[in-house]
C-alpha cells in the first residue's frame, strides 16, 4: 500500500497520488537526488510478479527512454524494488505542465480547423521520432497528447500499450487498448504499424473537428467493427475542404494506402497549412495517384458525400485522382447457368461466411476488454502526466460516449485523488 511521504528506491519520494486503476497508480514524487518533480507510474504486486509482462515493461521502458524529442514526455527512469512484503515495479517520467486533449475536448468540445491541424502536425512529428526507431505507440488518443500552455503538443506512454499484449486478457480489469481510436489492422489482430499510429491521430483530429468521434457505440466490440468495416460520417460543413481532406485521406481502412509514417502525415498536414495541394501517401504515388488542389481557407458548401471515403480500392481514394491512359476495357465474363451457378454460388457465399466468421472472432479475441475511454475529464489548467485512461475514471462522461476505461491517457492535476 503506498502512501503520501513513502521513499521509492531510496529516492522518489512520494507527495500526492494522480491517479489509479487496472495497471496500478500514478503519483506526483520529488527525486531526492535531482531535486525535481517527477510522475511514478508503480505497478499493480500481480503484474510485477507476471514474468513476461514485466520483461515487456522493462524493455519498452528502456526504449522508450532513448527516445529524445521535445514532442515525446521523457522518461526518466526505471526500477524494481521492495515495497513493504511486495516486489514492485516503477516508471518514472517527466511531469508535464499541460492537459491532455481530451480535457479540452470535453471543455470545448470542438476546435478550430487551424488549432486542430497543429496539434495533428506536431503530433505526427513526435511520432516519427519514434517510428524512425522502429517504435510504434499503439495507442494514440486524445489521453495521451498533452498540450502545454504555450500550445506545444507531448505524446505520452510510448511502449506500454504493447508490454500490456503479455498480460492474460482473462485479468480482472485488464484492458489493451482503445476502441474508439484503433486502426482496423489492430482490431483484426494484425502487428500495429506507424501507419496504425497515423490512423488513430487521424481519429483523434476528427473528433477535434466535429466534436464527437466517428463512430459510437455501446461496447468496445461493437466500435472496433465499425473501424474495420463502416465509413466515418462526413465531418460538419463547416470543415475547411484542406483540414477534411487530411482526415479523410488518413482514415483509410488499408494501411497500405495511408501515409506511411508520422512524418509523412505531418508533411502533409504542413502542406495544407500552407495552401498547398495535398500530398497523396507514398504508397499511391507509384499506382500514378496526384493530389488534387484544395483552398483550405474556404470551407465546404455541404457535407462531403460517404463515397467519397470509400476505403476499398486506390480508386476510391479521397482527394487523389489517377492520372495516365484508361485502363482496357474489361471482358465481360461467361454467364454460368443451370446447378453450376447455384454450385458456385453457395460456395461462394459459404466462403463468405467463413471469412466474416474468422474476422469476428478475431475481433473478439482481440479486443474483448478493449474500451473507448480516453482519460477526458472536465477541463482546467495545470500541470498533467502521462497516465494510462484506466488509471483514472471516466471523466464522467454518459455511457453512450464512453464503453468503458482505455489502457492509457492522462489526468490533469488538479483531479488528483
Amino acid at each position: 500500500m503506498l502512501s503520501s511521504g513513502q521513499l521509492i528506491a531510496e529516492r522518489y519520494r512520494l507527495s500526492g497520488r494522480i491517479a489509479v486503476g487496472g495497471m496500478g497508480e500514478v503519483w506526483e514524487a520529488s527525486d531526492t537526488r535531482l531535486d525535481r518533480t517527477v510522475a511514478v507510474k508503480v505497478l499493480k504486486a500481480e503484474l510485477s510478479g507476471d514474468a513476461e509482462f514485466l520483461h515487456r515493461f522493462r524493455t519498452e521502458a528502456r526504449t522508450t527512454a532513448s527516445l529524445n524529442h521535445h514532442g515525446i514526455a521523457a522518461v526518466h527512469d526505471y526500477g524494481e524494488t521492495q515495497a513493504g512484503e511486495h516486489s514492485i515495479a516503477f516508471l518514472v517520467m517527466e511531469l508535464v505542465a499541460g492537459e491532455p486533449l481530451a480535457a479540452i475536448l470535453a471543455r470545448e468540445r470542438r476546435l478550430s480547423a487551424d488549432r486542430t491541424l497543429d496539434i495533428l502536425e506536431q503530433a505526427g512529428r513526435a511520432l516519427q521520432a519514434a517510428h524512425e526507431r522502429g517504435l510504434v505507440h499503439r495507442d494514440v488518443k486524445p489521453g495521451n497528447i498533452l498540450v502545454t500552455a504555450t500550445g506545444t503538443v507531448k505524446l505520452t506512454d510510448f511502449g506500454i500499450a504493447k508490454a500490456a499484449d503479455a498480460a492474460p486478457v482473462t485479468r480482472s480489469g485488464m484492458v489493451m487498448g482503445t476502441a474508439h481510436y484503433i486502426a482496423p489492422e489492430q482490431a483484426l489482430g494484425h502487428d500495429a504499424e506507424p501507419a496504425s499510429d497515423v490512423y488513430s491521430l487521424a481519429v483523434c483530429g476528427y473528433e477535434c473537428l466535429a466534436g464527437h468521434r466517428p463512430f459510437l457505440s455501446e461496447n468496445a466490440v461493437s466500435v472496433a467493427m465499425m473501424h474495420i468495416r463502416d465509413i466515418a460520417p462526413p465531418l460538419p460543413p463547416d470543415v475547411p475542404p484542406g483540414a477534411r481532406a487530411v482526415i479523410e485521406a488518413t482514415m483509410i481502412k488499408d494501411p497500405r494506402q495511408r501515409y506511411a509514417s508520422g512524418g509523412e502525415f505531418a508533411g502533409a498536414v504542413a502542406a495544407v497549412r500552407a495552401g498547398h495541394p495535398l500530398p497523396p501517401p507514398s504508397g499511391l504515388v507509384s499506382a500514378g495517384y496526384v493530389a488534387l488542389p484544395v483552398n483550405p481557407l474556404t470551407p465546404t458548401s455541404g457535407p462531403v458525400p460517404a463515397s467519397a471515403m470509400t476505403p476499398v480500392g486506390p480508386s476510391s481514394h479521397p482527394s487523389m485522382r489517377p492520372v495516365g491512359p484508361p485502363s482496357a476495357p474489361t471482358a465481360t465474363p461467361l454467364t454460368v447457368t443451370g446447378q453450376r451457378r447455384r454450385f458456385s454460388g453457395a460456395w461462394i457465399l459459404l466462403g463468405l461466411a467463413f471469412v466474416l466468421l474468422v474476422a469476428l472472432v478475431t475481433v473478439l479475441l482481440t479486443v474483448v476488454l478493449r474500451t473507448g475511454g480516453d482519460g477526458r475529464t472536465p477541463g482546467g489548467e495545470g500541470g498533467s502526466t502521462g497516465v494510462e485512461d484506466n488509471w483514472s475514471n471516466n471523466g464522467g462522461r454518459s455511457p453512450d460516449e464512453d464503453g468503458g476505461q482505455g489502457m492509457m491517457g492522462t489526468l490533469p492535476m488538479e483531479n488528483r485523488r
